[in-house]
């Protein structure tokens, strides 16, 4: 595909897009049924007696509302731009006198048409604002209770009396997973269901077991010849993608035992929930499995992304693994707690025997690394980074561990898991982060014919600069922000920002940027055709050319400027007056390289010189190589190059030995010392 054909569907779908945006008519909104919904909210946060699982879904509700009225508010954008060009074309109304019956009545019908489409417009702009206001304060509220929940203090755990029930409650839950099950089996119609379903439920059981005996066949002869490569970072990538594959395919496995639990009904409304969730709750177990196995691999000759050693890398990765169990466990306690068959004493001696394994595992870890990577110090500069965070990493996670042991004996069970778990659930994401940096590299040096450049490319950098940020919305849901928060936060970057009249949202820099793109790139189009078609067969001289050339170039960029202002719809006269004065302040600010800017252009008009001059301007001398915007690059007969300014090239003194002509003539005097023979001179 040539290049004009990249510009022909650019330009088509820009447009499609933009039309499909522009001609869409929302539904109007229920403005009665609002009002009850609206009134019902208000009551609600007034009461402050809701729970959090209320006031979730009548945010939803509310959010969705706002959706509804954000189409309305921005409907008919291109409909009233045209009737408000159409007022405008006929001029102001008259402040005194009459106007001609015919342009009165005109501007009267204009002026009803453009009320009847403002109208349900302002309507729906006042909804919006009561709707999300409602949010806010929902958000409020929820950040309330979630805040008293957890440092709300509950039975210690350290009152043995307490163990016993805990005991009692545990074991009664799990008998009564059993007994539902027993219970739909022996049920007729359930058991006829199951077997219904019997084809489907072998098919999934068979499908999930091939993914966990031949799955890891499969990767081995698909990457077989990446990792027989000589190359480390082909081996070292071979292992990566081996070890994520083997990773997704356990997954996957769990999703289909579970779909197969699922779809045979031998459960009661208690497990059909722990089944939903089986996927979470076992993705941390598995996902330690593959971050020890990427962090301390257990063949010696791999290279290890830890500075430990065989034996500290043992323990890490037993350490790991078993974190990756108690995590496991911890999800699972929440389910079985948002059930509500245990007491707060039950849920209490829990956590704590939750929390006092991990934590264990989590300051053994945590001092594992901070005592191997300390004795890497004596490494260069460049290799002591990640191991001065890895000890940092260490440190806290030690001092976390610590801490939450004892908020979970006090009583504070809901603080310490949180604060745990969001520990253990971070330190994991910065490991997987680690690792994925580390495969990028590998896939960018594979890619590059040099290796050791293509290992640290800047395509490498943004990738793993991508991952970076596509990592924060995971690192605000662990450590408790909600998914609703992102959303509005999301919502909010969405509708963008107000400068004064001008509304700057990513659509709009989107749309902006693709036609500032899509003009630059045909105007370095047009530039290149007509240097090598079209002047390169004129009589125009080369410094001519260049200076057409140039002179299109400039035009160009301006013109794709203003073209994607205006496509974008952005009215930027509200900002004339503060350009204006920023251009002034600018223009003192910066007046050297505006007098060098002009005198460039006055340059490339006048031609006094030209590419390929021989010239001599304030004692240097040489050839002109290149007239860019701000200064001139001269050659000077010793292959030194020497930048002058354009100012200096327009208000001082210039000698052109070739204006005009291929032949130069120099003058070069030569002194003779007296006494010499003139003839022989």
């Amino acid at each position: 595909m040539n290049l004009s054909k990249i510009f022909l569907v650019l330009w088509l779908g820009l447009w499609a897009a933009l039309a499909t945006a522009q001609t869409s008519t929302p539904a109007t909104p229920d403005y009665g049924r609002w009002a009850s919904m609206a009134n019902m909210a208000q009551d609600t946060l007034e009461a402050g007696t809701a729970n959090e699982a209320f006031l979730i879904k009548l945010r939803e509700q509310l959010a969705l509302r706002r959706s509804e009225f954000s189409e309305v508010q921005n409907s008919n954008p291109s409909r009233l731009a045209i009737l408000e060009e159409q007022l405008s074309a006929l001029g102001p109304a008259p402040e005194s006198g009459t106007e001609p019956a015919e342009i009165a009545e005109r501007r009267a019908s204009l002026v009803q048409d453009i009320e009847a489409i403002n109208a349900p417009r302002i309507r729906a702009k006042e909804a919006y604002k009561q709707a999300d206001g409602l949010i806010r304060e929902i958000d409020a509220a929820l950040s309330a209770k979630q805040t008293e929940n957890l440092l709300k203090l509950g039975p210690s755990p350290i009152d043995l009396r307490l163990w016993p029930e805990a005991i009692l409650q545990i074991t009664a839950k799990f008998q009564s997973f059993v007994g539902s099950v027993s219970t739909a089996w022996n049920t007729p119609v359930v058991r006829d269901k199951a077997r219904d379903q019997l084809p489907l439920i072998v098919t999934l059981l068979l499908a999930a077991g091939v993914l966990l005996t031949q799955g890891h066949r499969w990767l081995a002869r698909a990457l077989c010849r990446l990792s027989r490569s000589e190359d480390v970072y082909g081996v070292d990538l071979a292992r990566y993608l081996q070890a994520l594959g083997q990773l997704v395919s356990v997954m996957l496995c769990v999703f289909l035992l579970s779909r197969a639990w699922s779809v045979s009904r031998l459960y009661d409304l208690d497990l059909s929930v722990l089944l939903q969730a089986a996927t979470w709750i076992f993705a941390p177990l598995f996902i330690s499995r593959w971050l020890a196995s990427q962090l301390c691999p257990v063949d010696e000759t791999s290279r290890s992304a830890l500075s430990l050693s065989s034996g500290s890398g043992v323990q890490a990765r037993f350490l790991i693994r078993w974190l990756g169990v108690v995590v496991s466990a911890m999800i699972l306690m929440d389910y079985l707690r948002d059930m509500g068959d245990f007491s707060s004493g039950t849920a209490a001696v829990i956590v704590f025997v939750l929390v006092t394994i991990a934590g264990i595992g989590a300051f053994r870890l945590g001092g594992l690394l901070w005592r191997q990577s300390s004795t890497s110090q004596a490494a260069p500069e460049v290799a002591q980074v990640p191991h001065r965070f890895v000890v940092r990493l260490g440190q806290g996670l030690a001092v976390l561990a610590a801490i939450s042991i004892a908020l979970a004996a006090i009583g504070y069970s809901d603080l310490a898991v949180t604060l745990l778990r969001a520990g253990l659930l971070s330190t994991g994401l910065l490991g997987i982060l680690f690792v994925t940096f580390d495969a990028v590299r590998n896939a960018s040096a594979m890619l590059s014919s040099d290796r050791s450049a293509g290992h640290d490319s800047l395509a490498a950098v943004v990738v793993n600069a991508g991952l970076i940020v596509a990592s924060l919305p995971v690192f605000a849901l662990i450590i408790g922000v909600r998914t609703s928060e992102l959303t509005e936060l999301w919502s909010t970057f969405k509708s963008g920002v107000t400068l004064g009249e001008v509304q700057l949202s990513p659509g709009v820099v989107l749309q902006l940027i693709v036609v500032f793109v899509i003009g630059l790139l045909m105007t370095r189009l047009i530039q290149r055709t007509l240097k090598t078609r079209i002047l390169a067969k004129t009589k125009i001289d080369a410094g001519g050319q260049n200076a057409i050339v140039s002179g299109i170039g400039y035009f160009g960029i301006f013109l794709a400027a203003v073209v994607a202002i205006t496509y974008a719809g952005l009215d930027l006269s509200s900002l004339a007056i503060v350009a204006g004065a920023l251009s002034v302040g600018i223009g003192f600010g910066l007046q050297n390289i505006v007098s060098n800017f002009v005198s460039g252009i006055i340059l490339l008009i006048e031609r006094p010189i030209s590419v390929g001059d021989w010239i001599e301007v304030g004692g240097n001398m040489g050839i002109v190589r290149k007239i860019s915007v701000r200064s001139t690059s001269i050659q000077t007969f010793d292959r030194t190059d020497v930048i002058v300014p354009n100012a200096d090239l327009v208000s001082g003194t210039v000698t052109n030995y070739t204006n005009g002509s291929s032949v130069g003539r120099i003058i070069v005097p030569i002194g003779v010392a007296y006494g010499n023979d003139t003839r022989k001179i």
